[in-house]
């Protein structure tokens, strides 16, 4: 009897340290779309410029009215949080793209004709789109209203775009050297590109992120059930990494850019959730990405080679920049 009655009691205090250690966790899980615009920006540097200019060619990939669609898995225990989250694009058109040239630039005495002497426009197809990130930190709450959120994440992306058909206009070359302006009608030449695959890319990246988020308990508004809160996140980016992939088909050439670069992103979101009842939650967020400019080690192959040559004359460079909004509902699974 006595082994019985022990049994029972430490049946009982399991039970109950598990019941306290569910109400110390918290599970919820948020399907969300969204839709993005920006651009993605590809750059080629000259590395000994005679100029104070270096920038040799421009490539601006837009994102235009991208449909991405994700979710976000949060997870708490006590005050400590952490969230997953993934999201995808849908394959669409989106808007051009873009190439510039600065040809001069390769050679000296050019100073005074530093101008665009080519430029293209194609039309642009976002093939994929992928992201995936992961973010912890601690819930300091006062005043049982005010919520600050420190916390450490780290993303990955990848994003693929592939140019199609389009115009060229290029500046003819000089009898006396350099190149004429793209845009000079009696010295240009007009190129118009078929078919498709002018040019793809490809940029894969890794952030480290550092920030915080912020939240407010609105008060209540008389005969409206549930509450507001108003939610901000201000994050940026210790290190980031990207390999950038570049095929022109037209050239027969492939490229690759290696770019690494520290407290270069910066990303910020502000938002209102409208907290139905405590399980059942409603979010409309804007966000923001900012990548300046960044450069590093460029290579190049021949189309069908396996190896790739580091560029000695040229870096690569990689830059971004875009804002989304997204609508959310949240479930609290307990």
């Amino acid at each position: 009897m006595k082994k019985f009655f022990l049994s029972l009691a430490l049946t009982f205090f399991s039970i109950s340290a598990f019941a306290v250690s569910l109400e110390d966790f918290s599970l919820s899980v948020e399907p969300l779309i969204g839709i993005r615009n920006g651009q993605i920006d590809e750059y080629v540097f000259l590395k000994n410029s005679s100029y104070s200019d270096d920038k040799l060619s421009e490539l601006n990939w837009e994102i235009k009215n991208e449909v991405f669609m994700g979710a976000k898995i949060h997870s708490s225990w006590r005050n400590f949080f952490n969230e997953l989250s993934f999201s995808f694009g849908i394959p669409k058109n989106s808007g051009e793209m873009q190439d510039s040239d600065w040809l001069n630039l390769e050679k000296a005495n050019q100073a005074a004709y530093l101008y665009k002497t080519n430029y293209s426009e194609s039309d642009n197809h976002l093939d994929k789109d992928f992201s995936f990130g992961i973010k912890g930190g601690y819930d300091f709450l006062i005043k049982n209203r005010f919520n600050i959120k420190p916390a450490i994440a780290f993303d990955y992306s990848n994003i693929k775009f592939t140019a199609n058909g389009g115009t060229g206009w290029y500046g003819k070359l000089k009898s006396g050297g350099g190149y004429y302006a793209y845009n000079d009608t009696a010295h240009q030449t007009i190129h118009d590109f078929s078919g498709k695959d002018v040019v793809d890319y490809n940029r894969i990246s890794y952030c480290l992120w550092l920030g915080s988020d912020f939240s407010v308990n609105l008060p209540a508004i008389p005969k409206v059930p549930g509450n507001f809160i108003l939610n901000a996140g201000f994050f940026f980016s210790p290190y980031f990494y990207a390999v950038s992939y570049d095929t022109h088909i037209v050239n027969g050439y492939e490229y690759a850019d290696l770019t690494v670069d520290y407290f270069a992103a910066f990303k910020g979101n502000f938002g209102v959730t409208y907290e139905v009842t405590k399980r059942h939650a409603i979010s409309l967020m804007a966000g923001l990405f900012y990548l300046k400019t960044i450069r590093g080690d460029s290579f190049s192959r021949k189309q069908g080679s396996s190896t790739y040559v580091v560029l000695e004359s040229t870096d690569g460079g990689a830059g971004a920049k875009w804002f989304d909004i997204t609508l959310s509902y949240k479930f609290k699974i307990f």
